[in-house]
Formats: structure tokens, C-alpha cells, sequence
């Protein structure tokens, strides 16, 4: 009897390794999809997990195929504006092609990968602000993570700007907004069904993401709706002082946008006959209506009592977050980014003085004189402490704390390194000797070698990072089981009335290590309502 096509394929899957790209295929259940082998990984890239999307609506599960899908290739980034991905900044992090029809992953599968393997699985969660940059980016690109990490790491792209967060009402006509959370929850779904023929562990599932991307991470561990998706998850500079919007304030939002598409409010029939080009810019034109800090982040989740459902800050507060194991940290020089992109010539005192009590009009007095600048003339040193200080090191403490207190596995960190490779490019300036905002990617995902040479030191410090964070997804613990002598032990963050252990882990080169309490005088003059998120 003569074999069919199918039986041919399921011949050569897996059954040993492949040495020709075009004998890696694994069934999904939505279809067969062919991969690539590289000199470090096996690689699906542009997978789908959800059917192309319609505008302001939820994601939905895709039908089978009855070919193969050609899972070689990125996919193009989710529809966002050109700018941040026109500047030196954003080198690595974007693609030269965008789409409405984004919603992709990519899995990425260490050579000695078979369907049994059982090997642990994290799930990553790009940022950008809810607005900007792709899973597939070269900078996400995790060939080596996976390699040298024995793990399958799956990098997933969700609906940003107002194709994945407008509010124009609550009915079965109107944009209900959260889409970019829910395409990330399909995902999950997607991975928890489909990582064991890729030779992961479903049930040993670790979420993690960095930015907006450490704000899901957040949401969905507030959130619970996916509980049973993962086991554990790592919170990588999460703003959490910037608030998410109210439904009154989304719905404002919505309102304005619908008008800069020149729609009337609500209309959703018309606002989906725009072109792409016209919904990016009614985007760019449409403020967001509530906090000031809330313009770095105007395209973020809001409160709709069901995706979002209580502020995570409060659930965190009030023990209402999954149990799940935790490592939460951040730069030690977070608003260094955010300031000098947004004031790139000096910020004189009076302005400085404006914009805090724009901020907290109850605390600017007080703000300014712990942050008063040494240079009268140019402020931004001084706003750069506050905003590392206020939207990251601090709420992230406290959110440690709380989590501490109700008895969470946590690991606090702080990555304290610059990027010297960027000595000479003219890209980053301020960051080539400071921990900017995103200054750890290059380091946990290693692709900067790539392109840039690295000093032994910084290669050391890629090796802390990579093994602490598939050590935690292996084993729950960053420090694995029983001793591995490439990394410092890295003590759990406890507080207790009789014993408060604040343990830190200062990650830098040449040698990490241990410290306690870090910034603790600065943030314990902050009041826990001061922080927003």
C-alpha cells in the first residue's frame, strides 16, 4: 500500500535530528507547520495563534489549514506609528513591515529538542508602551536564550494603539478595548495546548515580560483568568506608577479619536472603513484624558472590571493575586530614557517645578526639595532620579513587600549595568554608563554580540542572567537545585516583624552580589497612594 503524504511526514519528524531545514515540521492543532534549523536552535517563526484579527474585536481561535504553513519567516509588526522605529533608539527592536494581520508567535526550541522532552517553557512579553515594537524583533530573538538556557521560549505579538486598547462604549457595537490583553491570553491558551509537540512542558509554563510587557505580566497575575496557563512569572521593569486609565477616561479618549478620524463619537462602522494610515494618525492626535503621567503611555489597559478588573497594585495589597513564584525588579537608572527623549535640550527650574505639580500638586514641594537640581539651569538630572525613583525602583519595592507579606517566593533584583558597547555609535548616549529603561534585553537575550563586541565582564554578566532566569523557570528558584558555582546564590526576599530579609540581587559586571534594602530611605518617603498603577 502505497504511504500517504501525512505518513511520509510523520516519518521524519522528531525521529532524529534534522539536519535539512525542510524535514522540521510539527502538527499544531490547527495545522502542520515547517520550521527552520539554525547553528543554535530550532526555530518556528510566524506562527499563528489567532485568526486575523477584526478591528475592536476580540481575537479569535484559528480554523485548520489543510497545507503546510510556512513557519520560516517573521511576520510583520503590529500596526503602530513610525516613530520610535525611525530613530537610532530603536535599532533592533522593530521590523521594516507592520500589518493589521499580527497576531503571531515565534517558538524557539534548543537542537537536542524532541516531542518528549519536557522541557520548560517561558513565554516572553514585549514592551513598548502598548504602542510600539514586535515579538519578532532581532533584539527578542532567542536562538541562543534558548540554546544555552535548555528551554523553549515562544515570543508572542499582541494589538497595540487603538486597534488594541480604543474604548468607544460597552455594547456588542462599540469598542470594549483590553483586545492587546486578550490576544496575549490566546496565546497562552495556544502554547498550553500545543508546547508539548514542540517538547515543552505545558505545566511548566514562565511568563515573562519587560515594560508594558511586565504591566501584563501583571495584569494577568491580577487578573486570574489565566491561572492555570503558566506557573510563574518574572516582572522586568514594570512603570507601575503610571495609572491605567478609568472607563470614563477611556471612553473620553475614544470620543476624540472617533472625531480625528472624522467619525461621529462611537461610530464604529465608520471607524473601521479608515485606512491604516488614517487610524495611525487619529492615533498620534488623540490625548489621553486623565494623568499627566498617563502621555507616556496613552494607548495602555483601563479598568473595565473584567480583563482589568481592580487596580493589581490594590489586588497585590490585598492578597487577591495568584500564588505564583516571582522575580520583579528593575534598572537602576529606569527614567533617564523617558526624560531626555522627552526634554532633549534643558529643563530650566520653573518648568521642572510646573511638571510636578502637574504630577502630584499635593507632593511637588516636597518632591523638589529631595530632587532639587544640582544644575539650576537644566533639571533633567534631577526628574530623571524622581521618575526612576517614583514610576519604577519604588512601587516596585512595594509591590515586593506586599507580595512578601502574603507569603509569595520572591526574588528582588536591581540590573545596575550601562551599554559601553554603544561607546562611539551616537546611539543611546546617556545610557552607554547608566542602566537605562531596557538596558538589560541585550544582555538576557545575547544577540548584541551579534553586532557589537563585548567586554569578558559583560559576557559574564549575560551568563548571570541567562542562568538565574531558566534556572527560576525550571525549578522555581533562580538559583536551580543543589550548588551551581557560575552565579552568586541569590537570597529569597522575605519580610517578616522578627527578621525582614530585603535582599537584593545587583546585577552588573564584573561580579553580582547581594545587597540590602535597596533604595530603601529614598522610597520609604514615598506614601503608598502616591503610587497609582
Amino acid at each position: 500500500m502505497q504511504a500517504s503524504f501525512k505518513e511520509i511526514v510523520l516519518a521524519v519528524i522528531f525521529c532524529s535530528l534534522c539536519v535539512s531545514v525542510e524535514c522540521v515540521f510539527v502538527e499544531t492543532t490547527h495545522g502542520w507547520i515547517q520550521g527552520n534549523v539554525t547553528r543554535d536552535a530550532i526555530v518556528f517563526l510566524g506562527v499563528p495563534f489567532a485568526q486575523p484579527p477584526k478591528r475592536w474585536e476580540d481575537p479569535r481561535v484559528p480554523t485548520r489549514w489543510n497545507f503546510i504553513w510556512d513557519a520560516r519567516r517573521v511576520r510583520p509588526m503590529c500596526l503602530q506609528p513610525q516613530t520610535p522605529c525611525g530613530t537610532k533608539q530603536s535599532i533592533g527592536l522593530c521590523l521594516p513591515q507592520m500589518s493589521e494581520d499580527c497576531l503571531y508567535l515565534n517558538v524557539y526550541m534548543p537542537l537536542n529538542t524532541s516531542p518528549r522532552s519536557g522541557k520548560a517553557v517561558m513565554i516572553f512579553l514585549h514592551g513598548g508602551g502598548f504602542e510600539s515594537y514586535t515579538a519578532g524583533a532581532d533584539i527578542y530573538n532567542s536562538e541562543i536564550f534558548a540554546s544555552k538556557g535548555d528551554v523553549i521560549v515562544v515570543t508572542v505579538n499582541y494589538r497595540l494603539g487603538a486597534l488594541g486598547f480604543l474604548v468607544t462604549g460597552t455594547g456588542s457595537n462599540s469598542a470594549t478595548g483590553n483586545y492587546g490583553i486578550k490576544d496575549q491570553r490566546l496565546a497562552l491558551e495556544w502554547v498550553n495546548k500545543n508546547i508539548e509537540k514542540f517538547g515543552g512542558n505545558p505545566k511548566n509554563v514562565t511568563l515573562f515580560g519587560q515594560s508594558a510587557g511586565a504591566l501584563s505580566a501583571l495584569i494577568h497575575l491580577s487578573s486570574r483568568k489565566a491561572d492555570n496557563l503558566y506557573q510563574r512569572a518574572i516582572i522586568q521593569s514594570g512603570p507601575f506608577s503610571i495609572p491605567f486609565k478609568s472607563f470614563r477616561q477611556a471612553y473620553s479618549q475614544g470620543v476624540e479619536f472617533s472625531r480625528n478620524l472624522h467619525c461621529p463619537p462611537g461610530d464604529i462602522v465608520c471607524m473601521r472603513s479608515r485606512s491604516p494610515r488614517e487610524i495611525l494618525d487619529a492615533q498620534a492626535s488623540t490625548r489621553s484624558f486623565g494623568n499627566v503621567l498617563q502621555q507616556f503611555m496613552p494607548w495602555s489597559p483601563y479598568h473595565d472590571g473584567d480583563e482589568v478588573p481592580v487596580s493589581p497594585l490594590k489586588a497585590i495589597g490585598k492578597g487577591l493575586i495568584a500564588n505564583k513564584s516571582l522575580i520583579i525588579g528593575t534598572t537602576a537608572d529606569e527614567g533617564l530614557t523617558y526624560v531626555y527623549n522627552m526634554f532633549p535640550t534643558p529643563l530650566n527650574m520653573m518648568t521642572y517645578s510646573g511638571l510636578l505639580l502637574m504630577i502630584n500638586q499635593n507632593e511637588a514641594f516636597t518632591w523638589l526639595s529631595r530632587y532639587s537640581p544640582k544644575n539650576p539651569r537644566d533639571s533633567r538630572a534631577a526628574l530623571s532620579s524622581l521618575a526612576t525613583d517614583y514610576l519604577f525602583t519604588c512601587p516596585t519595592r512595594q509591590i515586593a513587600s506586599d507580595l512578601a507579606l502574603s507569603n509569595h517566593n520572591l526574588w528582588l533584583y536591581v540590573f545596575d549595568q550601562g551599554m559601553s558597547f554603544l561607546n562611539g555609535t551616537g546611539i543611546l548616549n546617556n545610557c552607554q554608563n547608566n542602566a537605562c529603561h531596557g538596558a538589560d534585553i541585550p544582555y538576557l537575550f545575547q544577540n548584541v554580540r551579534k553586532v557589537f563586541p563585548l567586554k569578558p565582564e559583560e559576557m559574564s554578566l549575560e551568563n548571570d542572567l541567562l542562568v538565574y532566569w531558566t534556572n527560576f523557570a525550571k525549578h522555581g528558584n533562580p538559583n536551580g537545585v543543589g550548588t551551581n558555582s557560575s552565579v552568586a546564590v541569590w537570597p529569597q526576599y522575605h519580610i517578616t516583624s522578627s527578621s525582614p530579609n530585603r535582599a537584593v540581587m545587583r546585577l552588573q559586571a564584573p561580579t553580582s552580589n547581594t545587597i540590602t534594602d535597596y533604595m530603601g530611605p529614598s522610597c520609604d518617603k514615598f506614601k503608598r497612594s502616591d503610587f497609582k498603577i
